[in-house]
């Protein structure tokens, strides 16, 4: 009898299903990983694909600030550097000494010939005050004694004896006659003489006229004798007074004689003997000698004026000579400051003590000697942008800048300016793209903690969002 049997089930190893049920959680997380990793990947493509549509990198960017040069005003030997490179210094703090030697042989020289000048200065002023003080007493002394003099003298004319006075009275009266005489009868004293002369003419012809009346009347017995004579001797007088009436108009036509004009000089002459005799006989010719002596002592007081003029222009030369020696002074103690470099701004040594300069080494004019980074004025960056895409930057556009040294901080700014024109750069070849300078802003709150620690040239990496 065939028995029938169940058949036996596979024998699997224990553990076997626990393996493959790893297995396929692990193909799983492979799979799940896979996917992640390629979704991330989409994810930054498509945001790096979007952030270089959106955004434009700039080349060379680097950090600039306003940098103080310190140099010499002439050549000069460096004495001291008192700074290194690094250094924080402040403003008006001392960073170099140059050798002064010489120039403070030149100041000491300038010193001393400032204050010789100014000796001399004092001296003229002196002796001008004192000619001005001496030649004002002796105007004023002199101006007293002619006042004095004048008074004595009118004192004395208005006393002088009568002689005198008759004296003076017969001069004017001796000239005058004099005068007269040289003089001449005048137009209208001739010209009264002829109508004098005229009017007795007149009389005449009338006389004579009622004298011939007179006589036919006493022809015809109408008049007496009596009235006949009346008549002739009025006829004989009015014919004399035509006679006198010429012989005058004669002598005014004729004028003065010489005799008489001779005899009126020698009156004139007696009488100014006589004038000067009396004078001197009297105080008056004294007091009036002396009262010129006090007019001369007054004009030679007032000559004095010209050396003060003098003084005062010798005054004028020495004040010229301190403002010279004053200027030459203060021209060698400002050569003097050059020799004590100081720094004008608060900030950073960017070049100083170092391999590139010694103490002891000649510096010439214009060489710099210490360089400074201010730290008061606000950073910027200096970077440039590719041809290609430089028509996308425009001022003003915002910009997220990485400076190297501070790796895990992003700073803000702005473009300040795009450059006109493209630059050379020192790699560039026939082939390769040309590059546009621009500069933008640094925020200085985005950088107010690293402020001190920001130097002039370190690189940084830039990029700038062209949406706006």
């Amino acid at each position: 009898m065939t028995v029938a049997t169940r058949p036996t089930p596979r024998t699997r190893p224990r553990g076997s299903g626990e393996a493959g049920a790893r297995r396929i959680r692990w193909w799983h997380y492979a799979i799940a990983g896979t996917g992640l990793l390629t979704l991330a990947g989409l994810v930054y493509g498509g945001y790096a694909i979007w952030f270089s549509m959106t955004h434009v990198r700039t080349s060379y960017a680097r950090v600039s600030g306003y940098v103080v040069t310190l140099s010499a005003k002439e050549d000069s030997r460096l004495r001291k550097l008192l700074v290194r490179t690094g250094a924080i210094v402040h403003k008006g703090e001392p960073v170099a000494v140059l050798d002064n030697a010489d120039i403070n042989a030149e100041v000491n020289q300038a010193k001393a010939s400032l204050d010789a000048k100014q000796s001399a200065l004092n001296r003229a002023e002196a002796d001008l005050e004192l000619t001005i003080r001496q030649t004002a007493a002796t105007i004023d002394q002199s101006q007293a004694q002619l006042s004095a003099s004048r008074a004595r003298l009118d004192q004395a004319e208005r006393t002088q004896p009568d002689a005198v006075r008759k004296a003076r009275a017969d001069l004017a009266a001796a000239k005058a006659k004099l005068a007269q005489l040289q003089a001449g009868a005048r137009p209208q004293e001739i010209e009264q003489a002829k109508a004098d002369l005229a009017a007795a003419e007149s009389q005449s012809a009338n006389a004579a006229a009622a004298l011939r009346r007179m006589e036919k009347l006493q022809k015809e017995g109408a008049v007496s004798a009596q009235a006949l004579d009346s008549a002739r001797t009025d006829q004989e007088v009015a014919q004399a007074t035509v006679a006198q009436r010429k012989q005058k108009l004669s002598l005014v036509m004729a004028g003065s004689r010489s005799e008489d004009i001779e005899a009126a000089r020698q009156a004139v002459a007696s009488a100014q003997a006589t004038l000067a005799v009396s004078v001197a006989q009297s105080p008056v010719a004294t007091l009036s000698a002396e009262s010129r002596q006090a007019e001369a002592g007054v004009r030679a007081a007032e000559s004095l004026g010209r050396n003060v003029s003098l003084k005062e222009q010798d005054v004028l030369a020495q004040r010229a000579a301190v403002a010279e020696a004053t200027a030459a002074l203060e021209a060698v103690k400002a050569r003097l400051s050059y020799t004590q470099l100081a720094s004008s701004e608060n900030g950073v040594v960017i070049a100083g003590r170092g391999p590139s300069i010694h103490e002891g080494e000649v510096v010439l004019s214009g060489a710099p000697v210490v360089t400074i980074v201010s730290t008061d004025s606000p950073f910027w960056i200096t970077a440039s942008v590719s041809e290609l895409l430089v028509a996308r930057v425009k001022e003003g556009q915002p910009a997220m800048i990485h400076i190297d040294a501070f790796r895990r901080r992003t700073f803000t700014g702005k473009v300040l300016q795009v450059g006109g024109a493209t630059e050379y750069t020192a790699d560039e070849t026939p082939w390769s793209l040309k590059q546009v300078p621009i500069r933008l802003t640094l925020d200085p709150a985005s950088a107010k903690d690293v402020k001190d620690e920001l130097k002039p040239g370190m690189s940084c990496r830039v990029w700038i969002d062209v949406r706006k």
